[in-house]
């Protein structure tokens, strides 16, 4: 099926039709860009991301009281 086919196709519907054929592409449109943004390369957060040294420490006790 070529463009103009699918045009005519999508024209001789019912508005309330053309609608729902609008909000699928939509959405299918959106499901796509989200699997794009969510394929990760190895590396790409190096050097980006510190840990502090004292990450492990024990937290004091003003931490868990929620006290400054």
């Amino acid at each position: 099926m070529n463009s103009q086919q699918l045009v005519h196709e999508f024209e001789v519907l019912a508005p309330e039709l053309q609608k729902q054929v609008f909000d699928f592409v939509a959405f299918l449109r959106k499901q796509q860009l989200r699997q794009q943004s969510s394929k990760r390369t190895v590396g790409e957060y190096k050097n980006k991301i510190r840990i502090a040294d004292d990450f492990d420490a024990p937290l004091d006790d003003n931490f868990w009281l929620g006290q400054p």
